[in-house]
């Protein structure tokens, strides 16, 4: 058998080949001109738009100013959509009437994509912030939501009953047993929910404004700057990968005897 530290190397190395292979290909079919520049720029050009945004700014704005928007944006809507998805879906696992109550609601809202409700939160609330904020929260409530009652309903029955039996109140119960079950799945929601606000990120940006990465996208893209669009989403990549990652940690952390049982 590998040992663990020969099975680290292996991983590490792996995740950093993937990449590095991605960009091969790409330079590769972009030197060959199989697909025109305004569609797929080399990584090159890519790169340098990406550091004249950094030095520049776009559309006179600095660089810094359209990602601590975005990140406001998402930063809010993610602690209250995880907070409150993660307490009802908590709430939904062990209480069948609160399930009840938010069963059909949830599951009508849940299959619509965030970009067909935009028009509505557009009459709802404008297009300033809060119909930004509100359409990311959303996306992160129900994800939430989601894995949280999973989590709850994934404890073991034998170990609800012998907590209750060795006399544990309700909030023992749940404090002791029922969270602890549920921190997996609540993780996983966070790491899910994360990719999601920064995926409706771009959507919500759609509703005006000239302040957030979403904007300098699709400004970008309506100017055919293909290079800055690319140098965009590559912004709003590393923050995923950097989020997602601090995440992780944490989770491995937190729920550290996942795996180990």
């Amino acid at each position: 058998m590998k040992s663990a530290a020969s099975a680290k190397r292996q991983y590490i190395a792996l995740a950093i080949l993937s990449p590095l292979t991605i960009i091969l290909l790409w330079t590769f079919v972009s030197m060959r001109g199989a697909v025109p520049a305004t569609i797929l720029p080399s990584p090159g050009k890519v790169v340098t738009s990406l550091f004249d945004i950094f030095e520049r700014g776009y559309s006179g704005i600095s660089i810094w100013t359209h990602i601590n928007a975005s990140l406001w944006r998402v930063g809010i809507a993610f602690a209250a959509g995880s907070v409150l998805g993660g307490t009802l879906g908590l709430l939904r696992g062990r209480v069948p009437a609160i399930d009840a109550l938010l069963l059909v609601p949830s599951e009508l809202v849940r299959p619509i994509p965030p970009l067909g409700l935009i028009p509505l939160f557009i009459l709802w609330f404008g297009i300033g912030e809060l119909s930004k904020v509100l359409l990311i929260f959303l996306s992160v409530f129900l994800i939430m939501m989601i894995n949280a009652q999973a989590g709850a309903r994934a404890c073991a029955l034998d170990t609800l009953r012998a907590a209750e039996s060795m006399g544990a109140a309700r909030w023992q119960v749940f404090r002791y047993v029922v969270l602890p079950s549920a921190l997996p799945q609540i993780m996983t929601g966070l790491r899910i929910s994360m990719s999601s606000a920064l995926t409706i990120l771009v959507a919500s940006e759609l509703l005006g404004g000239d302040r957030g990465l979403g904007f300098v996208i699709l400004d970008a893209s309506s100017f055919f700057r293909t290079t800055y669009v690319f140098a965009g989403i590559v912004v709003i990549g590393i923050i995923g990968l950097v989020s997602d990652r601090c995440i992780a940690y944490f989770a491995r952390r937190i729920v550290h005897w996942e795996g180990k049982r």
